[in-house]
């Protein structure tokens, strides 16, 4: 045995015997004290080998006649029934240990294996694979801790709340046979400890996402819930309603809520490639729907409803922010029925093709948006026009440009705040009649 080594254990049995002296603490929260020694121990069996090596150190004083009875009834009367029942053998006499400072000598297996049972059914009720244990711990108890941390100059020693922590999620791991995730659990199980060290237990689960895309084959379709000043519903559907009516009942959530990649005007249809979303699935009590299932589900409502909306694989919480972010930099193709009230020359649809090709476009916040949109210049570019005339006074043009380009502005200009515009180029009054959104870039 080194000489080192036995300088540490020596330390260590000092130090603690100093402790125990003036607090009682059970083993756990005695070992926790020193939780930096011994790689692979608990702090209950660090405890545990602490006290022992106390009650060796008891009876050999004891033996030789170098005891202080007064010491040793301290120690039995802090240290628990190891060290209470070492004294009753060596002076003969009971003692009824105090309860631990710390945690009122509460955090026992037992207290442990109770609290994990309760997560576990709350985990099985939300129909979890992965979970998060958190843990509360109320102030006076972390208020002790720092009291024995400053008054002995511990820089060993680990806290309650990470201990409860790690022992709580490593015995609800091995009782409900579920996986600890740290980065992404499908419910986080919070623990409340009081100063008596009575708890409680609440849960928050996380939202399921799922990937997709959505294809609107109607008009006036709005992307969410269209409220008016006067409380009605201004459209008769949402694609997130269709969403949540869909999906609500299979997951047993709470709320549906959708985010896409941008989002077209509600006069205008999304045919061709379909939008990008993510479906966010709010406090889920059922977690296992098989995509195919959420698909069916959709499938069957849009016999009711110009919408399709197909559901590709489970994500993350940070496809959600990727998805809208991305929205701002994905091109897109659109057609574009136009009207004008003059006659429209095979001449003026050359020059928009000629014109609008890799062209910058200013465009100002529209006058249609601008009471609930702060006003601010944006610049996009249009990298192609096709145009094809459909009588003398319509023509239709597909525009391809970059995301979050105004077109219906594009072709009327606006009063001038969108510039250049189809009108101005073509010199006559130009109104988009008709606009369909055919093509959102990957």
């Amino acid at each position: 045995m080194s000489r080192e080594f036995t300088v540490i254990v020596s330390d260590i049995v000092e130090r603690s015997e100093k402790i125990l002296l003036e607090t009682p603490l059970c083993s756990r929260c005695l070992g926790r004290l020193f939780a930096k020694y011994g790689l692979g121990l608990s702090n209950q069996d660090r405890g545990l080998m602490i006290k022992t090596l106390l009650a060796l150190k008891i009876f050999t004083e004891y033996s030789r006649g170098e005891s202080s009875r007064r010491n040793h009834y301290m120690l039995a009367l802090n240290g628990g029934d190891q060290l209470a029942s070492s004294y009753m053998k060596i002076y003969g006499e009971e003692i009824s240990p105090l309860s631990c400072y710390i945690c009122g000598s509460k955090f026992t297996s037992s207290f442990i294996h109770e609290v994990s049972e309760k997560a576990c059914e709350i985990l099985r009720e939300h129909d979890a694979s992965s979970f998060l244990i958190g843990v509360v711990v109320d102030e006076e108890i972390s208020r002790r801790e720092l009291d024995l941390l400053v008054k002995y100059g511990l820089e060993s020693m680990e806290s309650i709340k990470r201990e409860l922590k790690r022992e709580i999620g490593k015995k609800v791991a091995e009782n409900c046979g579920l996986t600890p995730n740290f980065t992404n659990p499908d419910v986080v199980v919070v623990v409340k400890i009081e100063r008596d060290f009575t708890y409680s237990i609440t849960s928050e689960p996380n939202p399921v996402f799922i990937s997709g895309r959505y294809w609107k084959l109607g008009r006036n379709i709005s992307h969410v819930p269209w409220i008016t000043r006067s409380g009605f519903k201004k459209y008769p559907v949402s694609i997130q309603e269709f969403v949540g009516e869909a999906l609500r009942g299979i997951y047993q959530s709470e709320d549906v809520v959708i985010h896409a990649a941008g989002r077209e005007d509600v006069d205008a249809r999304m045919i061709g490639s379909g939008r990008p979303l993510i479906i966010e699935i709010k406090k889920p009590t059922k977690r296992s729907v098989g995509i195919e299932e959420a698909n069916k589900a959709l499938r069957e409502l849009s016999r009711r409803y110009p919408i399709v909306v197909e559901l590709f694989s489970k994500t993350t919480r940070s496809s959600k922010v990727f998805v809208k972010n991305e929205a701002k930099l994905r091109r897109k193709v659109y057609r574009v029925a136009v009207y004008s009230p003059e006659e429209i020359l095979p001449q003026d649809l050359v020059k928009l093709e000629e014109f609008f090709s890799n062209r910058e476009v200013k465009q100002r916040t529209p006058t249609r948006i601008l009471r609930r949109k702060k006003d601010r210049e944006k610049t996009k570019r249009v990298y192609a026009v096709r145009v094809v005339q459909v009588s003398q006074r319509v023509f239709e043009s597909l525009i391809y440009c970059d995301g979050g380009l105004y077109v219906k502005e594009l072709i009327h200009g606006d009063y001038g705040r969108t510039v250049p515009s189809f009108a101005e180029v073509v010199g006559k009054p130009l109104v988009p009649i008709e606009l369909d959104v055919v093509l959102v870039e990957d």
